[in-house]
């Protein structure tokens, strides 16, 4: 009942009695207009001021009040009523949509629910905390209205603004100042710019809406790259996905096809390609590098793939489509957000004011931060231009920015020097200072972010971050080619601090049957199943019994790098050859021998019990109660998330973490027990552990049919209450596989 009396108010042509009645708007004490339902923000400013008389240091949040029936009702009252409060809300919600199909949601049928506010007091600032919820209180959208006492330096200003329908459309104007800027005062090329070569193939773009694909030429020239989102195939219809597709340059004999060599019209492209060339053309630039149009069918794809840290490095910019989520979606939208003019409002004693959102929430929305090819796209870009629905941001080493609103707050991201967060520029940063431990640091940090995206192509999951690690290899070399350190690529992860690198985990148990441990050992992390969260950042002291022996073998796929005179030699002339190769012989590792304390993780003599007869909850505090089980060795197992137990009788308890749940009943039938890598019902104790830090261990079992080699299945990390876990246990040389 409730979600049809909200639908029905929200498309009736003609308001309902009670929504026109929401809809009236008077005059308030600053002379500006204000509508029935902002009386409950009104509302809410007497009873904080209520509040703080009893309390001046009063923080926390009010009930929320409804001021609009849905969505619609509050577009209706902004665009036709002209309520002050109501255009800053309704600007604030579209503000924090990222994408424009986002911004389209709003006028759907499904989403018209009330639009409710709460006020939130903290000793920083008061702000109106802006929600659309279903019945069921599941959020579908919000946003922040920061309040202030201080007007903003704009008010009071005699300005003539810009007219509807160029409030519609960016500002290029003061984009192109930003990006002149930079080039012109900025020492972000000179400091890290990779060298002076152009991408094998560049998009020239002509007059008359046309472009063709010509080779870069032989001095560097100010290209432009797009990053975007492809889309998910089993979700569009496969002509949509034929036509992505098509859009990719045919050879003959190596050479593009004269099709597209000679001009042709931009608009066979997919729509964000069409957009990413006008952006370009606006900003006065003459080339973009898009990879489905720059990269022809037939080309050494890993050779291209480990070059992405030349092509995004060397970049004007890096045109991240933040607007889009497919490549038939545009990335130019009518910018709804500004369709009134921006004005200052007052209601009681309080302006409000939208804020900008900060770019570390534009980096970690969707749809930049799903595809993991994106990922090395931004991290190797040195400036780069997110593009979003209602408004661009620009960050560079030296300046972060974004499309001003002579009413908009700043966001702590574009004004804060103390930001708690990594700016996407801090790899090739700590790249160029050489900087090892932070480096070491930034993998992870890169690797942590890359597990939670998704692939088309399972296969290219180093691929996909091979131009990360040509560039990790590349600042831990000299001049020469050769590495400072003894340093080693291992599917995914770095002989230097291995024992760090091999402590990865998930942060919950999962499915065991999106497994890729067809395409990495299952010892790194890239065997894991796509969009899975980890855990890569822990206190780590590495155990001083630990050692890494070699590797013990490589893929069926993997063509060994004999050293001769001549490659020698070309190394030399070419440094960067020895990244590549290193990086391309380093993907294909599949087995390692390492050296370490090692025992069983479970006695042989325990007894399972079930998960729920141990745990223990106080409010938000959960542990363990072993009191039903006095003097006893046991183990426990939750089967939800995957974590493990195991208790001496007279000992603190080892908490650990699987990687994989035990699929339903049924789900491997048919199946080798080779290829099941869940650690099975029963089996809890054939585990064996092998110790990787102070208070680290990797748990293993052996792999079936072998008598020699290990397979990961967990790790157990922090067991504070067995410190002496490891004590008085022999080394033990190890083949993980």
């Amino acid at each position: 009942m409730q979600e049809a009396h909200c639908q029905h108010h929200a498309y009736h042509r003609v308001p309902s009695p009670h929504a026109q009645d929401l809809l009236r708007v008077k005059t308030n004490e600053h002379g500006q207009l204000q509508c029935r339902g902002c009386d409950q923000i009104t509302y809410l400013l007497r009873w904080a001021e209520a509040e703080r008389r009893k309390d001046r240091n009063y923080k926390g949040t009010s009930p929320k009040r409804i001021i609009h029936n849905s969505y619609v009702e509050l577009d209706l009252c902004a665009r036709m009523s002209n309520c002050d409060a109501c255009q800053i809300v309704r600007r604030a919600l579209l503000l924090d949509q990222i994408t424009g199909r986002d911004a389209e949601r709003f006028r759907h049928t499904d989403y018209q629910w009330p639009v409710q506010v709460a006020l939130d007091m903290r000793p920083g600032g008061d702000s109106l905390l802006v929600t659309i919820e279903k019945g069921s209180g599941l959020r579908l959208f919000s946003a922040t209205v920061i309040l202030s006492q201080k007007p903003c330096l704009a008010v009071g200003k005699k300005t003539k603004g810009p007219s509807a329908a160029s409030r519609l459309r960016p500002n290029f104007g003061e984009l192109r100042q930003v990006v002149r800027n930079c080039h012109d005062n900025h020492q972000c090329s000179s400091r890290y710019r990779w060298n002076s070569r152009n991408p094998s193939w560049l998009l020239e773009i002509l007059d008359d809406g046309k472009v063709r694909v010509v080779p870069g030429p032989d001095h560097l020239v100010p290209y432009v790259v797009l990053s975007y989102s492809w889309g998910d195939p089993t979700t569009m219809a496969a002509e949509e996905w034929a036509r992505i597709k098509g859009a990719s340059t045919k050879t003959v004999n190596g050479v593009p096809v004269p099709e597209r060599t000679n001009p042709f019209p931009r608009s066979i492209l997919p729509e964000t390609m069409q957009d990413a060339i006008a952006i370009t053309q606006e900003l006065d630039y003459k080339y973009i590098w898009i990879d489905n149009v720059c990269i022809p069918k037939g080309t050494d794809w890993d050779t291209e793939a480990s070059l992405m840290h030349e092509v995004y490095g060397n970049a004007a910019f890096t045109l991240l489509a933040s607007s889009s989520t497919k490549a038939t979606e545009p990335m130019l939208h009518d910018r709804l957000a500004w369709l009134q003019e921006p004005k200052p409002c007052k209601l009681r004693n309080h302006f409000l004011y939208n804020t900008q959102k900060p770019l570390h929430e534009v980096r970690l929305d969707p749809p930049a931060s799903q595809r993991a090819w994106t990922l090395q796209e931004e991290r190797l870009s040195p400036r780069i231009l997110y593009w979003t629905g209602q408004r661009w941001y620009w960050s560079c080493p030296e300046h972060q920015t974004v499309e001003s609103s002579p009413f908009d707050l700043p966001s702590p991201a574009c004004t804060s020097e103390d930001q708690s967060w990594s700016p996407p520029q801090r790899f090739l940063d700590v790249c160029r200072i050489g900087d090892f431990q932070s480096i070491d640091q930034e993998w992870l940090d890169i690797v942590e972010a890359y597990t939670r995206r998704d692939l088309a192509h399972s296969a290219d999951r180093f691929l996909a971050i091979s131009g990360l690690a040509v560039r990790f290899l590349e600042a831990k070399m000299d001049g020469g080619g050769k590495t400072r350190v003894s340093e080693q690529y291992l599917a995914g992860l770095w002989r230097e601090d291995l024992a760090r690198h091999l402590s990865w985990s998930v942060a919950s148990a999962v499915d065991s049957r999106g497994s890729h441990q067809d395409v990495a050992p299952s010892w790194s992390w890239a065997s894991l199943p796509l969009c899975v969260n980890t855990k890569m950042k822990h206190a780590f002291r590495q155990s001083p019994h630990f050692q890494f022996v070699g590797v013990r073998q490589f893929s069926s796929d993997h063509t060994p790098i004999t050293p001769t005179a001549a490659l020698n030699q070309q190394v030399i002339t070419d440094p960067r050859l020895r990244s590549k190769l290193a990086e391309q012989q380093g993907r294909t590792v599949k087995q390692i021998e390492i050296k370490g304390r090692f025992r069983r993780f479970i006695s042989e003599s325990s007894c399972a019990v079930s998960w729920e007869a141990i745990e223990w909850k106080r409010g938000d505090r959960v542990g363990f109660n072993f009191e039903q089980f006095p003097g006893r060795d046991l183990h426990s197992r939750n089967h939800v998330d995957g974590r493990i137990v195991s208790k001496d009788a007279h000992g603190g308890e080892v908490v650990g973490q699987l990687d994989y749940i035990v699929p339903p009943s049924g789900a491997y039938i048919g199946t080798e027990k080779s290829d099941i890598v869940a650690l099975a019902d029963g089996e809890e104790t054939e585990l064996m552990c092998l110790e990787l830090g102070e208070l680290a261990m990797l748990l293993l079992q052996r792999n079936p049919g072998s008598t020699e080699t290990w397979r990961r299945v967990g790790v157990c990390i922090g067991y504070e209450q067995r410190k002496g876990f490891f004590y008085g246990c022999e080394s033990r040389t190890v083949v993980l596989a």
